[in-house]
């Protein structure tokens, strides 16, 4: 993370408020981003939450203290500074969320007012917290700002040095959001250039970092590792003795070494005069947290927005039942035994009001009585409830969740005797327990505790909200193994039935868990996840680098494997398998539809055609209607292995012979290697260190890797080395050891626990892998038989199956040679074969040792014809480069006659694969010169200069690495150079020095192509002028009448062709 001055910070959020701004489709947020700057480039902007757009907010809040919280009803009720309100309504925070309504008055009390707020993430946890915080280093700027008006300018005062407010954050994601925020609400406290408002710390050593320090923050937001590693830097140097607040956000995702790292450097910067406001925001509650905030506040508060939660805490059993239909009154009944409704309070939740009609029946049956509650009650029975509120008598209350107007808050069993439609109304269910919680915070002895009881009945028909259910139990309490097992068993069918296959989470491909409590992506495996056969298993494996990830992922390309015990097997080259692919692939294919979850099918780009998988599928609506526009989302198999969204429309079927080649590219990662600092990823600039590192090896050199397994797709190796060949010592060297430059340069540290986790992950995946690998092998092994016997030996590709090419020029002509004499031989062969058989069938005695001499004599080959033809092409080229370099070396004239670049650039000089020509028009008029270029996609920003006779022009997409570039010479004087866009068009014109048309010779620019619609508006009106005065003429008989020409020959296709690029005038016309 980079140092952040004030000055940066302001500029930075004058565009992060119009975002925020644009993003809003209130009427508030629209009027107010009229007098707003915007900055492009803003690097908190793409981190920008808007604080109302929340996903789990609740109407309800449990909130206990050590005396009742008054929540505030409105804006006006909170006392926060002028400036924070008015940017909050800018921000859109019209109203007051239930969460904030608690958690803002009590902050705003002042010293000792501590809180914890506990939530789901998405519920205004972090904006319940911001406000205060801003509010209290707003008032804490203006007392240090009357202190030293009576200093001298440039005094410097011991007793403002630190932050006002630190701001703990568990990753760099949230350093950004939350530092967003704080600056939203600061940027008008202070205008000072020696005060920084909003400090981050940089990811290396930096004295510009500890300077801002010395002389005043305002908030210091940071992870637990930077903390510590900053305090290393300079332990004697940091104190922070006008601390007001301490905020801990997401602590639940901070490990306990992470905390007990913290724990040590707040004994030695927290200030000893007074103790800071703490702030706890977790999703879950605990009970040590809890403890440790209590010892530094004396009025903390709790505050629940997730109400299941709450009752989790208040000392509520929730219990998971698994039985059939049939039986759910019987455990009902068995229940209402152990806890009976004289006793108890009882609510009973049913799915609808026909479900709790028969319940009603069944337990009236049974000698209970009941208050049923049915979306259809009157009056009269809202008087029944509220008896039943002030004496229960041993009734027991049956009701379903659409009735929201039952205000119950005192009940002592809760029976779910069916399921939610929704697993938010499920927790609200709870909200009925809420009076009988026990407050751990409260002042007084609560009088004797009743025993609070939660009974889920899962049955076949709602049995997939049990995994979900039981994720949220096992964190907060013990859970039966067995419904356990069942939970496990119903997610991995669940999975196996969904429409997606989305990739597995990157924090368990590295740290062996997922810290993310609403991760999207996927966390168990399954049978795609076992390693295919073509994937080595074990043994040393040389790679190429294909692309870096991380410092610890890379795609690469297997080009050798040597089993254990063995010796280096070489595979096929890549070089060649992406030549027999772009073959393959210029047949044109139908598309792609219907869409199945885990096909193989073409991806079709603008410039290339590559294999993909399919991941992840939008709902489909009705299959017989097909669709171009359907979001998909897919992973690369060939080029990379990458995971990218397009559209159905590009997706074409692939040959059942593709489909069945293994993948070319694979992902590779360093197995137990994390992150140094603690965090749970790397920086950009990580990545762009070690990317520079891989990519400066010398010249002949490979990477080698030792595999320790392979799953879902990728090698998992314990280090990867690059190698070099010695000439003077005929041996090879190692180069580089990747992991050791690695730890030695403190960006990663060895961590067996990650590795211990990694692999307990994919145990399942092993197991399965044992159990079916002897099946597979089979079945593979008669199927290779049979496609053996069913093709032909010796088949070489027809060439009329591909009229079009990559090749180009010379090498397509070898290639038609190569092929054409390939299949002549083929039928020669044939003719000997079938002429030998017959010599065979006349001399039945001869046959046999003749047929033996003549395969025996017959040279055996076994490499491939495309990798001959490809060894070919290169060692043709090689020569050729080495020719015009010894021309270049042995030409006594080389300095005065130098070569000509351009024949140079034949061969040397070629465009990178990402470098395009884009597609371009021209015309002239008498003044000036039009071109038109057309663009792929609408998100290109482009360039361009004329430079003395030349027009440069580069256009850059924000979504794909393609760059579109040409370079296009002039030979006449030329003016000013004019340009715009529109669409996807770019029209860029030129003025001519001299208004005059000249030749356009752009035959040799084969990207250029002549708009014959503008030069129709030039001649249009010169010919309709020209006609008149020839009518003219004619009629006064001073010219004869026209004669008509025939064309003396046709030009051929190819003279045609060739002069695509330049402009004809018409002969018949008559020029002045």
């Amino acid at each position: 993370m980079r140092n952040i001055c004030d000055q940066k910070l302001a500029s930075i959020m004058e565009n992060f408020e119009k975002v925020w701004q644009r993003s809003c489709s209130s009427s508030s947020a629209s009027s107010s981003s009229k007098d707003t700057n915007h900055e492009v480039g803003d690097p908190f902007a793409e981190y920008a939450i808007r604080p109302m757009v929340v996903t789990n907010c609740s109407e309800y809040v449990v909130a206990h203290a050590r005396r009742e919280l008054l929540p505030a009803r409105q804006f006006t009720e909170v006392s926060l500074l002028p400036h924070i309100l008015e940017t909050m309504r800018k921000l859109g925070l019209n109203k007051l969320l239930r969460l904030q309504s608690y958690t803002w008055p009590h902050l705003a009390g002042g010293a000792g007012h501590g809180a914890m707020i506990v939530g789901a993430p998405g519920s205004g946890r972090t904006f319940s917290y911001v406000p205060p915080v801003c509010h209290a280093v707003c008032k804490a700027i203006t007392e240090s700002r009357s202190t030293l008006s009576g200093l001298k300018p440039g005094a410097w005062q011991p007793d403002q040095q630190g932050a006002k407010a630190l701001i703990l954050v568990p990753d760099l994601r949230r350093v950004r959001q939350v530092s967003a925020l704080c600056h939203a609400l600061l940027r008008k406290a202070y205008k000072e250039d020696w005060f920084t408002l909003i400090l981050n710390v940089p990811s290396t050593k930096s004295s510009e970092f500890f300077l801002r320090l010395l002389n005043g923050v305002g908030c210091l937001v940071a992870t637990p590792a930077q903390l510590v590693w900053f305090w290393q830097e300079a332990p004697g140097l940091m104190r922070f003795p006008c601390l007001q607040f301490l905020v801990y956000d997401d602590v639940d995702l901070m490990s306990v070494e992470q905390l007990q790292g913290v724990q040590q450097v707040l004994q030695e910067i927290l200030p000893l005069t007074h103790s800071p406001q703490v702030v706890m925001v977790s999703q879950s509650y605990s009970s040590t947290l809890m403890a440790k905030l209590r010892a530094l506040n004396d009025q903390p508060a709790l505050v629940f927005g997730d109400i299941m939660e709450a009752a989790l805490y208040g000392g509520t059993h929730i219990r998971i039942s698994l039985v059939r239909s049939s039986a759910k009154v019987n455990a009902v009944v068995q229940l209402l035994q152990q806890r009976p409704p004289d006793n108890y309070r009882t609510v009973i939740y049913c799915a609808d009001d026909w479900d709790l009609q028969r319940l009603e029946m069944a337990l009236n049956d049974q000698g209970y009585d009941c208050l049923p509650y049915y979306q259809t009650s009157d009056l009269a029975v809202r008087e029944q409830v509220h008896g039943w509120q002030a004496n229960s008598r041993g009734v027991i209350l049956l009701c379903t969740d659409n009735c929201p107007e039952l205000s119950i808050r005192d009940a002592h069993t809760l029976i779910h005797h069916s399921m939610s439609v929704s697993w938010s109304k499920f927790k609200m269910r709870h909200l009925m327990l809420s009076d009988n919680l026990h407050n751990s915070l409260a002042s007084r002895a609560n009088p004797v505790r009743v025993s609070l009881h939660s009974l889920v009945l899962l049955a076949d028909n709602n049995h997939r909200e049990l995994p979900r259910l039981v994720d949220f139990l096992q964190l907060r309490q013990e859970v039966d193994p067995g419904v356990v097992a069942v939970a496990k068993r119903i997610r991995q069918e669940m999975g196996k039935a969904k429409s997606d296959q989305k990739a597995l989470c990157s924090q368990i491909l590295v740290l062996g868990k997922c810290y993310d409590p609403v991760c999207p992506d996927r966390h168990h495996v399954n049978h795609l996840d076992r390693r295919p056969d073509y994937m080595p298993a074990s043994g040393d494996v040389k790679v190429q680098l294909v692309k870096v990830y991380s410092p610890t992922h890379f795609c690469v390309r297997i080009l050798e494997h040597m089993p254990l015990q063995g010796s280096w097997q070489s595979l096929p080259s890549p070089a060649v398998q992406e030549l027999r692919m772009q073959l393959k692939l210029e047949k044109e294919a139908p598309r792609y539809w219907p869409l199945v979850v885990g096909a193989i099918c073409i991806y079709h780009s603008t410039i290339t055609k590559e294999r993909v998988r399919v991941l992840k599928v939008a709902n489909i609506q009705n299959v017989n209607i097909v669709q171009s526009d359907l979001s998909v989302e897919v992973q690369a198999l060939d080029t990379d292995t990458r995971i990218f969204s397009t559209t159905c429309g590009r997706l074409f079927e692939c040959p059942e012979a593709m489909q069945r080649e293994p993948p070319m590219a694979c992902d590779l990662r360093l197995l137990g290697l994390v992150p140094y600092s603690g965090e749970r990823s790397w920086t950009k600039e990580d990545c762009r260190n070690v990317k520079y590192m891989l990519t400066q090896l010398p010249k002949e050199h490979f990477l080698q890797a030792k595999i320790q397994f392979a799953a879902a797709g990728t090698l998992y190796v314990r280090n990867l080395v690059a190698i070099v060949y010695a000439d003077q010592f005929k041996v090879h060297l190692r180069h580089l050891n990747l992991a050791q430059r690695l730890i030695k340069t403190t960006l990663v540290k060895r961590c067996e626990k990650a590795t211990n986790m990694i692999l307990n992950f994919f145990e399942d995946v092993f197991i399965d892998k044992d159990i079916g690998e002897e099946e597979e092998k089979e079945k593979d092994a008669q199927e290779s038989k049979e496609s053996v016997e069913s093709e032909p030996k010796g088949t070489v590709e027809d060439p009329e199956k591909h009229p079009t090419s990559l090749l180009s020029g010379r090498c397509l002509r070898l290639a038609q040679i190569a092929l054409e004499v390939g299949k002549e031989n083929q039928l020669q062969q044939e003719l000997l074969e079938t002429k030998s058989t017959i010599e065979d069938a006349s001399n039945n005695q001869m046959a046999k040792p003749s047929t033996e001499t003549k395969e025996d004599a017959r040279p055996q080959s076994n490499k491939d014809p495309l990798s001959e033809l490809y060894e070919c092409f290169m060692n043709c080229a090689r020569l050729q480069l080495e020719d015009k370099k010894e021309s270049v070396q042995n030409s006594s004239h080389a300095a005065t006659d130098p070569v000509d670049p351009a024949n140079q650039a034949q061969i040397q000089i070629q465009l990178p694969h990402n470098v395009v020509r884009p597609s371009v028009t021209y015309y002239q008029t008498t003044t000036t010169l039009e071109f038109q270029v057309s663009l792929p996609e609408d998100d290109y920003e482009y360039q361009t200069m004329l430079f003395e006779s030349q027009l440069f022009f580069r256009a850059i997409s924000k979504s794909s690495e393609l760059i579109q570039q040409f370079i296009l010479t002039l030979r006449f004087p030329l003016g000013v150079l004019r340009h715009h866009i529109k669409g996807r068009t770019v029209y860029i014109s030129i003025t001519k020095s001299l208004a005059c048309s000249y030749p356009l010779a752009f035959g040799e620019y084969r990207f250029l192509k002549p708009n014959h619609d503008g030069f129709d508006k030039q001649y249009d009106p010169r010919k309709r002028a020209l006609q008149r005065l020839s009518r003219c003429l004619k009629d006064f008989g001073y010219i004869k009448q026209d004669i008509e020409l025939q064309d003396r020959s046709e030009e051929s296709e190819d003279e045609e062709r060739n002069l695509d690029g330049i402009e004809r005038g018409d002969y018949n016309e008559i020029i002045d």
